[in-house]
């Protein structure tokens, strides 16, 4: 069964956050650029990236961090909309 999922993703360098939107979105992600998250110590940018998965929690978030990692990414939380949007940095 699809379910529409949420990966929240935070690039420490900016320099990194267009190939890791690249990535995602070749992957058939959506893409939202959080401009209203501030980190007050740094250069440090955050992203939504949503997608339709038959994945298990577990197993969306550790495909997920296979895909940002490389790119300069770090995943934050990820799993289904509902689930995700309630946790993490906001």
């Amino acid at each position: 069964m699809l379910r529409k999922m949420l990966a929240q993703v935070m690039f420490y360098n900016p320099n990194d956050m267009n190939g890791g939107i690249a990535e995602l979105i070749e992957r058939d992600f959506d893409v939202e650029y959080l401009e209203d998250w501030i980190d007050d110590y740094g250069p440090t940018v955050w992203v939504n990236a949503w997608t339709l998965s038959e994945l298990d929690d577990d197993s969306f978030f550790d495909w997920v961090e296979t895909i940002v990692e490389p790119a300069g990414g770090e995943l934050l939380n990820a799993g289904p909309v509902s689930e995700a949007q309630g946790r993490g940095r906001q």
